[in-house]
């Protein structure tokens, strides 16, 4: 079946006139685009279908969440889509966890170029151009999937068509997880295992494009086609850091995927990590923190970032920080360290980790040297190396890679304390 190349846009977890927490507090001017931040992504991810002269809008649900009951929201939503419809781009909704069918049906007036799939029993849509099919959407799973409507072949929305380009929908909050690439059923009692089943049919059927839209930022690869989650499109919480907006792909006529990241939110969230040592000076720790932001590159549509600043270390002025006059004194003395620096406004936070004192006592039955020196350094840069480790995770390189999910997964699940009682034990077994 001959293929035409085109391209579309995939975003998930719009969450419009949803609250940013965690903030701290905030100028008129900051405040104002907060409350703004979710509506002003939506206009972005509407600039990109248009610019990029796309065929067709993808959103895998939390679009808004139906018990806020948004007024902003719903006419946000339907501007958006007569805007759209305006450059004849048609757009494809599953509706998730927060913005279940209900919600849609009852709330927001869709116009012809919008349309809603619900179920994963529901007949796939044809996209077309020039009277020939380029390719077929259907819904894979959504937070309500079960295996009481197929039939002995399984799905009915994977048996019954042929194109030459497929894409799957699964809606935000289906409860499934990832391992070695693979979907996986999600662990947490009561959840059903459908999901993972019709992702793995979705697979199996030859779907190209499995659109995730759990906010995460992942990509899967399987044999044939990928998943792809292009990750909440404004972070609502220092949860997910860095740039955020949504996806281009790119299907060429061969069928061959290549995705391109497009950052349109206006507010970045960032944690960066500096340790303090004794001797350093106020001029030191500005140097090292410029340093470290210098790293990250502002996104065109980017206005605010949002840092959370991890210190540990010991002496004078890692203790005077504990005060707001000098924490204020070094965010001036920051702000002018990067002077000349591409635009963006930065709000300061800090986060305080007191370094515990090493013990001199005499090593303990069993203990070498090189065992005490192995504790002495977790202690004083185990923090740093934790927050490092978890940056690099989430970092775009990695999402490519079909592991990444499932380490991150690990990290994210255990604690500070747990990741360093496992370190000990290791170490004990290997260094005594």
């Amino acid at each position: 079946m001959s293929r035409q190349g085109f391209r579309f846009v995939h975003a998930t977890s719009l969450c419009l006139d949803e609250h940013l927490t965690g903030t701290g507090a905030l100028a008129a001017n900051d405040r104002q685009l907060v409350e703004d931040a979710t509506f002003l992504t939506w206009d972005g991810i509407v600039e990109t279908c248009i610019g990029a002269q796309a065929e067709f809008l993808l959103l895998t649900g939390n679009s808004f969440n139906a018990k806020t009951n948004s007024l902003r929201a719903r006419v946000a939503l339907e501007k958006g889509f007569e805007k759209l419809a305006a450059h004849q781009i048609s757009v494809f909704v599953v509706p998730g966890a927060l913005d279940p069918i209900s919600g849609w049906k009852k709330n927001v007036h869709l116009p012809p170029n919008v349309t809603l799939l619900t179920a994963d029993d529901q007949e796939p849509v044809a996209v077309m151009r020039d009277q020939r099919v380029m390719a077929s959407i259907f819904v894979v799973a959504t937070p309500h999937s079960d295996e009481s409507r197929w039939s002995e072949s399984g799905p009915a929305a994977l048996t019954r068509h042929q194109t030459p380009f497929r894409i799957g929908l699964v809606a935000a909050g289906t409860p499934l997880g990832w391992k070695n690439g693979q979907p996986q059923a999600d662990p947490t009692p009561g959840s059903s295992s459908a999901p993972s089943t019709l992702v793995q049919a979705a697979i199996k059927h030859r779907t190209n494009y499995i659109a995730l839209g759990e906010g995460v930022p992942r990509t899967e690869m399987f044999a044939g086609g990928m998943a792809h989650d292009p990750g909440c499109s404004q972070s609502l919480t220092r949860s997910v850091t860095g740039s955020r907006g949504c996806s281009v792909v790119n299907v060429d006529s061969d069928g061959d995927v290549t995705i391109d990241p497009v950052a349109v939110a206006p507010i970045r969230w960032e944690d960066l990590t500096v340790t303090i040592e004794p001797h350093h000076s106020q001029n030191d720790l500005s140097e090292r923190m410029a340093l470290a932001l210098m790293e990250l590159t502002p996104d065109n549509d980017e206005r605010l970032w949002i840092i959370t600043w991890k210190l540990s270390g010991s002496g004078k002025l890692f203790e005077s920080l504990s005060e707001s006059a000098p924490r204020e004194e070094l965010w001036k003395k920051l702000e002018g360290e990067l002077t000349g620096e591409r635009a963006v406004r930065r709000l300061h936070r800090l986060e305080r980790n007191v370094n515990t004192p090493v013990t001199t006592a005499p090593p303990k039955k069993g203990e070498t040297r090189l065992l005490i020196d192995f504790q002495q350094v977790l202690q004083e840069t185990g923090d740093q190396a934790l927050d490092q480790l978890k940056r690099a995770l989430l970092a775009e390189e990695w999402t490519e890679r079909p592991d990444s999910r499932a380490i991150r997964d690990v990290i994210q699940q255990l604690n500070r304390q747990n990741v360093y009682r496992r370190a000990q034990s290791l170490a004990a077994q290997w260094l005594e």
